[in-house]
C-alpha cells in the first residue's frame, strides 16, 4: 500500500521562523494515514526532539506510537508565499526519504499546487474587490487606495514573459508584510503586440524582479514596466516632499531598482 502525502498539507505544517512556532506530521507505521500538527511552540517542539515527551505519551497532541516528523520552517523575518512553497517542497521530500527508512512506501499526492499569494489575491479581487497585505491582513478596496496609502510603496515587480498579464507587482507594507497586486488590476489588458523577451533585441530586465527600470524596448511588456516605475517616482516625490519616509524599514530606497 502506497502513502500518498499531499503537498498543501506539508505547506500547512511549513511556518516561517518569525512565527515562533512550527508544523510536525504524523504517521501511522502501518503505513495507512497521516495528520498534521501545526502550530507546535518552537520550545516545546525542542523539548520533543530532546526526547522531553508530555505525560500523556503523545507529541504535542499526536497519536502514541506514531512516527512525527519536523517540517523545517523557512527563515524570514516576515510571511514569504515564496519561501514557504519551495521549503514545503524540501520537508516532502526529506521525509519521503525518512519513511522508506522505516519500511513506508509513501509518495506525494496528486493534490493541485500550492496557490501563491498573488492568485490568492487575484481570486479575491474577483469576488470582493480586495487586496490584502500577508502579514497584517489589512485590506484595500480599490488599486488607487493603493497608489495613495503612505505606508504602501513598490518594491518589486514580477513579469510574467510568457503572458505579461499575469505579472505581479509586490508592495512593501510598513508593517513588514508584503501587498502582491496582479498587474491587470492597474493596466487594462493590452492589445497583443511582438514580445521580445528572450530575443537578442530584449534588455532582460524581466527576468529580474527588483529591477524597476523602465524598457525603451517595443516590445509587449514596456507598458508593464512604464507604470512600475512611474510608482515608484511617485513615491519617491512623495518622500521628497515630505523628508524622510517613516515607513522606510531599513535601507536606501532605490526609485529604479
Amino acid at each position: 500500500m502506497t502513502l500518498r502525502i499531499q503537498l498543501k498539507a506539508i505547506y500547512r505544517a511549513t511556518l516561517g521562523t518569525h512565527t515562533g512556532n512550527e508544523g510536525w506530521i504524523g504517521v501511522d507505521p502501518s503505513g495507512k494515514a497521516y495528520h498534521v500538527i501545526v502550530p507546535v511552540d518552537t520550545q516545546i517542539a525542542r523539548g520533543v526532539m530532546a526526547c522531553n515527551r508530555p505525560t500523556d505519551g503523545t507529541p504535542f497532541g499526536g497519536y502514541s506510537n506514531w512516527i512525527y516528523f519536523r517540517c523545517q520552517p523557512y527563515d524570514s523575518d516576515v510571511e514569504d508565499e515564496t519561501l514557504r512553497i519551495e521549503q514545503a517542497k524540501k520537508n516532502l521530500s526529506s521525509i519521503l526519504i525518512k519513511l522508506s527508512q522505516y519500511g513506508i512506501d509513501a509518495q506525494p499526492g496528486y493534490d493541485q499546487p500550492v496557490t501563491s499569494q498573488a492568485s490568492i489575491n487575484t481570486q479575491i479581487l474577483a469576488k470582493i474587490k480586495r487586496i490584502f497585505c500577508t502579514r497584517c491582513h489589512r485590506s484595500w478596496i480599490h488599486p488607487h487606495e493603493v497608489l495613495k496609502d503612505p505606508d504602501l510603496w513598490l518594491l518589486n515587480y514580477r513579469a510574467d514573459v510568457d503572458d505579461f498579464n499575469n505579472g505581479v507587482y509586490v508592495f512593501q507594507h510598513a508593517c513588514g508584510g508584503k501587498v502582491e497586486v496582479p498587474v491587470w488590476v492597474f493596466i487594462k489588458p493590452q492589445v497583443k503586440t511582438k514580445s521580445l523577451a528572450g530575443l537578442q533585441a530584449c534588455p532582460g530586465l524581466c527576468y529580474y524582479e527588483t529591477s524597476l527600470k523602465p524598457c525603451k524596448a517595443t516590445c509587449e511588456g514596456s507598458t508593464y514596466r512604464t507604470v512600475a516605475y512611474k510608482m515608484t517616482s511617485r513615491h519617491a516625490r512623495r518622500v521628497d516632499s515630505t523628508g524622510p519616509d517613516k515607513n522606510e524599514t531599513g535601507g536606501k530606497y532605490n526609485p529604479v531598482g
